[in-house]
């Protein structure tokens, strides 16, 4: 039996995405009215700023959004600026984990952690089931024919 690719999304990739090229798009106007004004603190400022936004959206504060899963592997998608884009070996290792979370640590939130991935973290026994059928989906799929 050939499994169709099922896809899983923890958070919004477009909200996601709008919010990375938000970000990007501000950097760049600056970044370019600064290179026409020709004033070189405004453009180092900038550079500055366009890294801080490249290194956020790729640092382990953000996780992925989306998961496709079949038989082939397992797809991980963080989002448009993301260089962490993979796609993972179906034998893949997956986990839920629940940690503190807030400034007072006293919410849960939950994640996937797929090999070295970790998800978006979510709260709810709603999104925890929703965790779950996402690993359920990954054994379906290592342990078909």
């Amino acid at each position: 039996m050939i499994m169709d690719t099922q896809f899983f999304v923890i958070k919004s990739l477009w909200v996601q995405n709008s919010i990375m090229l938000l970000a990007l798009g501000l950097v760049l106007s600056f970044l370019f009215y600064s290179f026409i004004k020709q004033k070189p603190k405004h453009l180092l400022a900038s550079a500055i700023w366009l890294a801080i936004v490249l290194w956020f959206f790729n640092s382990s504060f953000f996780g992925f959004s989306t998961v496709a899963v079949n038989p082939e592997g397992i797809k991980v998608n963080y989002g448009i600026l993301s260089w962490r884009n993979d796609h993972l070996p179906i034998t893949s290792h997956w986990e839920i984990i629940t940690t503190p979370s807030g400034i007072r640590r006293l919410k849960k939130v939950h994640f996937i952690k797929i090999e070295n991935h970790k998800s978006m973290r979510v709260r709810g026994i709603n999104d925890v089931n929703f965790l779950k059928h996402i690993g359920a989906a990954i054994d379906e799929c290592r342990n078909s024919p």
